[in-house]
């Protein structure tokens, strides 16, 4: 029983961290730009909060400014 309860934790540590991982933030005046495993890909995204692949996508907030 001792070992349902150690993978239990595994996995609800797992669960947390990917979730944790999976969300980000996007602030106001920047662009989210995405990589996935070293490429660049052509979606982008707008402020506000986003969802990404966790461990396989990851991304940069590019500050942009219109004229």
């Amino acid at each position: 029983m001792a070992q349902l309860g150690a993978v239990v934790a595994v996995a609800s540590s797992f669960f947390c961290a990917s979730l944790f991982s999976a969300v980000h933030k996007i602030e106001e005046g920047h662009i989210g730009v995405y990589y996935r495993g070293g490429a660049l890909l052509t979606s982008t995204s707008g402020p506000g909060f986003h969802l990404m692949l966790p461990f396989i996508t990851s991304y940069k907030s590019v500050q942009c400014m219109t004229l």
